[in-house]
């Protein structure tokens, strides 16, 4: 696991929340006036944290359970977003944050799970 990468990713997910929560909270960031733009924001560093996350990892398998999890997260994630830009109300947007926080918990799990696996098989070689 390559720890800055994955430093760096969670960071563009808190950054997104925190945008998104602009928007339910009422904090009037500038840009961020409305649901669908709250979406955009969360969707587009979202995205961006993900690309970077996705290269910390050591493996990729699609029999991997957490990696099946990420992927059925991640169609919620899009079909919640396209859906919430037509509708632009609040709930989309706070659907997305929560299945954004459970894309990034399956994500960092993942990661520190094999970042350990593979230390003790370095060990035992």
């Amino acid at each position: 696991m390559k720890i800055w990468k994955e430093a760096g990713a969670t960071l563009l997910t808190v950054v997104g929340l925190a945008m998104a929560l602009s928007v339910t909270q009422g904090w009037n960031w500038p840009l961020l006036g409305d649901a669908r733009a709250g979406i955009i924001a969360l969707g587009i560093v979202g995205l961006s944290a993900c690309s970077i996350s996705g290269s910390a990892a050591m493996a990729f398998s699609m029999k991997d359970p957490f990696v099946i999890a990420a992927v059925a997260t991640g169609i919620v994630l899009l079909a919640l977003g396209v859906i919430g830009l037509f509708v632009n109300t609040l709930p989309y947007l706070v659907a997305m944050m929560g299945a954004t926080v459970v894309i990034w918990l399956v994500a960092t799990t993942r990661h520190l799970l094999e970042g350990n696996t593979n230390t003790r098989h370095a060990a035992t070689a």
